[in-house]
Formats: structure tokens, C-alpha cells, sequence
């Protein structure tokens, strides 16, 4: 694993907000960590429909594969939102890694086993 970046769209995201989501972030991809190139989290406030706030948190995640997925919870804190992220990135990261391989045979091999 290279680099959990935790970015924040709003000066009212705290640094220990920051500092939860990337603890959270790297307690889910621990043990998946040799298969996974990056993850960058973005924390911030939107509108939701009028002067109601609502938190955001994005992740994006870069396996060495090269494949990528982003996952993205809401909540009426950022904490919540945190929290709903980091869950559904624990599922979607496993079921993404822990896959079975198929074998990728060469053309040329190929063409030896039938002959």
C-alpha cells in the first residue's frame, strides 16, 4: 500500500475528522494492504435540497490490479458519513480482491497444447 490521502472540501472539517477517516480507512484495508496502490478520502458538507447540510465522504481506491472503484456515504455529520463509507468500502474492497484468479494462458502455449 503507498498512500491514504485524506482531503476535505470545508475549513469546518476538523483535522481529527481527517485523522478518523484515514485510521478508519486503513483499519478496513489492513489486511488487504499488498493489493491495494492508493486510496484518497474527500470529506465535505453539500446542500441536501435547501439550508439542510449533509456530509459527505468519498473513497476512491486504486488496486495494483490498476482497476479502481469509488464507494460514497452520507450522514447528517461527517462522523456518519465516515462511518457508512468505510462500511461499504470493507465490503466492496473484498469482494474485489478476494476473487478468484482466473489463469491467463499465452497464445503460444495455447497453440503447444493442442498440437
Amino acid at each position: 500500500m503507498n498512500h491514504i490521502a485524506v482531503v476535505s472540501g470545508s475549513e469546518s472539517i476538523t483535522a481529527q475528522a481527517r485523522s478518523y477517516a484515514e485510521y478508519r480507512v486503513f483499519a478496513v484495508m489492513a489486511r488487504h494492504a499488498p493489493r491495494v496502490r492508493s486510496v484518497k478520502v474527500v470529506l465535505r458538507y453539500t446542500e441536501d435540497g435547501g439550508a439542510r447540510h449533509q456530509a459527505t465522504c468519498a473513497v476512491t481506491v486504486t488496486l495494483e490490479s490498476a482497476s479502481s472503484f469509488r464507494i460514497r456515504g452520507t450522514g447528517p455529520h461527517v462522523y456518519a458519513a465516515i462511518n457508512r463509507a468505510v462500511e461499504r468500502f470493507g465490503i466492496a474492497l473484498a469482494r474485489r480482491v478476494e476473487q478468484p484468479l482466473l489463469p491467463v494462458i499465452e497464445p503460444s502455449f495455447r497453440r503447444s497444447l493442442s498440437e
